[in-house]
């Protein structure tokens, strides 16, 4: 009797935890007249896809699925949410008309300052470091200029 107790426990807290909805967030790079910008879509399960596109343009490659570490997963959703509840901020930055480019995360209707420059606070450097994690999971640290096929 008391495994059948013990496998009904089981099955619920498992029914539980399968029905948990997944999260999802948006990184967005918004690119150059020199480099593609590319977007990532990030899944709680540590799923992920990465579209490389041209500035303001179509997509330039058809998106590329990864898996995200689970410790990065989960540190990266951790950091968002604490970025968005304390609205966390960067230092306004010039840029290069040419090369100048963006990052931002957009997280449960909530998107990030521009990750390109400096961050104000731990927050902003611990979402910045984040972003650095999945885009080399993504394969995209270092992407070659828009003219070129990556």
């Amino acid at each position: 009797m008391k495994f059948l107790a013990t496998l009904g426990a089981v099955l619920a807290i498992a029914t539980g935890v399968a029905a948990a909805p997944l999260d999802s967030a948006v990184i967005v790079d918004s690119g150059s007249t020199n480099a593609y910008g590319y977007t990532i879509d990030v899944s709680s399960d540590g799923k992920g896809s990465v579209t490389l596109q041209t500035r303001g343009g179509p997509a330039a490659k058809t998106p590329k699925a990864f898996t995200i570490p689970a410790a990065t997963t989960e540190t990266f959703f951790k950091d968002v949410a604490a970025a968005k509840k304390s609205n966390a901020a960067t230092v306004p930055c010039m840029k290069s008309a040419s090369f100048g480019s963006s990052i931002h995360v957009s997280w449960q209707g909530w998107t990030s300052p521009d990750l390109t420059c400096p961050p104000k606070d731990s927050l902003g450097e611990a979402l910045i470091a984040d972003v650095d994690a999945i885009r080399h999971a993504a394969g995209v640290t270092d992407l070659p200029p828009p003219h070129q096929t990556p």
